[in-house]
């Protein structure tokens, strides 16, 4: 059942056509849009969604757009549970995270592992903005990479990456350094094959770092989110 069927005889005809229907699943967080008009059926939708999705705990609203230097995004807990911070799982990896305090978008899941799909033998890899760890350690667990470093400055993000890397026992291979690209990358003392660089907006203007360190032939994933 979908969620405008789910809430047909909960929400008006007019209020069914403000409803905004997608929403993201992150662990068992289920965060969306409740339009202004909206806000007094609030508990009401986070309801439905919690009665379509058995794994859900916490239905929480976004208040406003990523935004800001770091990317992220106030929520507010609307149903169930009152917290934000749960665990994820991704080709292997588990994750804990705090979706609040944090970017991180659970629709490059895919990319992630298409990355990881590309890497060769003994490749040593980069990851700028490298969030709670997501991109190193899908890549290290899905594939045969050499060393891979992390770069972050949100300081929560990089602590949940720390921790992501402990939860993890297995990989051995990851290592995660936090700070500003711009500060961290002329101490590394190596070149690597690949670089991914999944900041959603404005990654061009750290270009010049990532071929500074980047060997010869290899590999640039560079990611921008185009109007």
């Amino acid at each position: 059942m979908k969620l405008k069927d789910a809430l047909q005889n909960e929400l008006t005809e007019k209020e069914l056509d403000l409803l905004v229907r997608a929403y993201d699943v992150v662990g068992d967080i289920a965060i969306t849009i409740i339009p202004p008009e909206l806000e007094a059926k609030e508990r009401i939708i986070g309801e439905a969604l919690l009665r379509l999705n058995k794994n859900i705990k916490v239905v929480a609203k976004r208040h406003g757009k990523y935004g800001g230097e770091l990317r992220t995004i106030s929520l507010e807990s609307i149903a169930r549970e009152n917290r934000k911070e749960t665990e994820y799982k991704e080709y292997g990896v588990r994750f804990r995270l705090n979706p609040e305090k944090v970017y991180f978008s659970v629709r490059s899941s895919n990319e992630r592992k298409r990355l990881a799909s590309l890497v060769l033998p003994g490749e040593d890899i980069l990851v700028m903005f490298s969030g709670i760890g997501a991109f190193p350690l899908v890549m290290a667990k899905n594939s045969l990479a050499g060393k891979i470093v992390g770069i972050e400055k949100n300081s929560h993000a990089h602590n949940y990456a720390e921790k992501n890397l402990t939860k993890n026992k297995k990989i051995k291979n990851v290592t995660f350094l936090e700070g500003d690209v711009v500060d961290v990358m002329p101490t590394l003392s190596m070149k690597f094959d690949r670089i991914a660089m999944p900041l959603p907006k404005t990654a061009e203007n750290f270009l010049d770092k990532a071929l500074s360190v980047l060997k010869q032939k290899g590999w640039l994933h560079f990611y921008d989110f185009q109007s």
